[in-house]
C-alpha cells in the first residue's frame, strides 16, 4: 500500500463523508498488520479532527482523504492541525478532488493545493499523482460536490519539518555577538540599599525654622508705589490700586481724553471689529468721535 509505513508506526486515517465502511475496515486491518502490535492505527472524521484533541507530534503517518469518494477539501486550518499532530519528519499523504481552473467554489486547482500545503508548513512536497477514475466514479464525485465541472483526483505526499511548531533557534551569525550589559560600577550607581547604616536621610521637620512660620506684615508685601510717584502695578493685588482710586474719587474727569475701545480698532470698520463688538454693522468713524448706539444694540441677547 504505502512503503513508508513500517513497524511500530502510529498511523492516523482521516476520512470524509460517504466512505464505504467495509473498504475502510479492510484498509485498517492491513495497516494493523504492517505496524504490528507495538504500532497503532487511529481513525478520525475530517469534520472532528480539530475537536479530537490529539496530542502534538503523536503520529508518524497521516493519511487524509485517501478513500473514494474523496470528499475532503483540505483547508489551511485542517492542514495546520495535521501538521501539529504529526511528528517531525513525519509523512502526510492526502488525496483531493481538483479542478482545471479557479472558481468561486471551494475546489482548488493542483497549483493552489500545492500552495496551501506550503502555507501549512509542510516541506518536501512531491509531484502530484493523478488517481484514475471510471465514468461512474466521476459522476459520483460531481454529485458529491454538486458541480458539472470536470474533476480530477490527485495524491500528494509531503513531510513535516524536523522541528516542532513554534520552536526557535539561534541564527549562525548571532553566536559571536556578545550580550551588551552595563558595567557593574554603572549599575551600582542606581542601586540604593535602604538598610545601609551610612546612608543619611534629611529630616523634613528641620527644613523650616520659627522665622519662616511667622505671618508677614501686609505693608511689607507692597511692591508697587514704593519708589518715586505712587503708581499701582498692572493687576495690582496689594491694595494700592483701590487706595489711589478712593483718593481720586469725586474729582472731575478730564473731558479732552479720547475714548477708545478695548482693541482700539472699532473705528476702522467691521473688517477690524471683534465678533462681540457693539459697533458691528455701523459705518467707520473717526477716532474720538461720539457714536450713539441704539437701544437694541445695548440690550443683551436672550
Amino acid at each position: 500500500m504505502y512503503p513508508f509505513i513500517g513497524k511500530d508506526n502510529h498511523v492516523l486515517i482521516v476520512w470524509g463523508d460517504s466512505v464505504d465502511p467495509n473498504k475502510l475496515k479492510d484498509v485498517i486491518e492491513n495497516l494493523k498488520q504492517l505496524v504490528g502490535p507495538s504500532g497503532k492505527v487511529s481513525l478520525e472524521n475530517a469534520g472532528r479532527l480539530s475537536l479530537a484533541s490529539h496530542a502534538a507530534s503523536s503520529f508518524d503517518v497521516v493519511l487524509s482523504g485517501v478513500f473514494f469518494p474523496q470528499s475532503i477539501v483540505h483547508s489551511v486550518q485542517q492542514l495546520g492541525e495535521v501538521a501539529r499532530i504529526v511528528k517531525p519528519q513525519g509523512t502526510v499523504v492526502l488525496q483531493e478532488a481538483t479542478v482545471l481552473q479557479n472558481n468561486e467554489k471551494s475546489l482548488k486547482t493542483v497549483e493552489k493545493l500545492h500552495t496551501t500545503l506550503k502555507l501549512a508548513g509542510f516541506i518536501d512536497i512531491k509531484e502530484p499523482k493523478s488517481i484514475s477514475l471510471n465514468e461512474n466514479e466521476r459522476e459520483t464525485l460531481k454529485a458529491v460536490f454538486n458541480t458539472s465541472e470536470s474533476l480530477n483526483i490527485v495524491e500528494i505526499q509531503c513531510k513535516k519539518p524536523n522541528f516542532e511548531i513554534g520552536s526557535s533557534a539561534v541564527l549562525p551569525f548571532a553566536k559571536n555577538i556578545a550580550a551588551t550589559k552595563p558595567p557593574s560600577e554603572v549599575a551600582a550607581v542606581w542601586k540604593l540599599d535602604s538598610l545601609d547604616d551610612d546612608f543619611e536621610t534629611i529630616d523634613s521637620d528641620t527644613l523650616l525654622d520659627d522665622s519662616d512660620l511667622k505671618k508677614p506684615d501686609p505693608s511689607s508685601l507692597k511692591v508697587c508705589g514704593t519708589t518715586g510717584k505712587r503708581k499701582a502695578c498692572k493687576n495690582c493685588t496689594c491694595g494700592l490700586a483701590e487706595e489711589l482710586e478712593s483718593e481720586t474719587a469725586g474729582q472731575p474727569k478730564q473731558s479732552n481724553q479720547i475714548q477708545t475701545s478695548a482693541c482700539g480698532n472699532c473705528y476702522l470698520g467691521d473688517a477690524f471689529r471683534c465678533a462681540s463688538c457693539p459697533y458691528l454693522g455701523m459705518p467707520a468713524f473717526k477716532p474720538g468721535e461720539k457714536v450713539q448706539l441704539s437701544n437694541n444694540q445695548l440690550k443683551a441677547d436672550v
